[in-house]
């Protein structure tokens, strides 16, 4: 599994493969979204997040997001994470030269 937070006040992406990092949810936003994908729900998220229906701007409630990635293979769930930043980037510029780094 690994975990991909995405903020768009501050540009970047950083990626978790260690579930248990204390820096996952370190925040404790209250209504912080999580959006899970794994195989059965992939096109469904994809579908979600390329429309109108998700949203990213400077508010708090919508400036960032957790991606919870599961496919069983780490290289893979790396892979569809950067998909799901150049998604975004299309539609919101501040992602487009956002870094992604990996933390653990």
């Amino acid at each position: 599994m690994t975990k991909a937070y995405l903020n768009y006040a501050n540009p970047h992406m950083t990626l978790h493969g260690d579930p248990m990092c204390a820096e996952i949810g370190k925040m404790q936003k209250v209504g912080q979204r999580d959006v899970t994908i794994t195989p059965a729900s992939f096109a469904q998220a994809l579908g979600q997040l390329a429309g109108n229906g998700f949203q990213l701007g400077a508010r708090a409630s919508v400036n960032d997001v957790w991606f919870t990635i599961n496919f069983d293979d780490a290289e893979f769930e790396e892979a569809a994470a950067r998909y799901l930043h150049r998604l975004l980037s299309q539609r919101y510029g501040p992602l487009r030269d956002a870094p992604i780094s990996r933390h653990c």
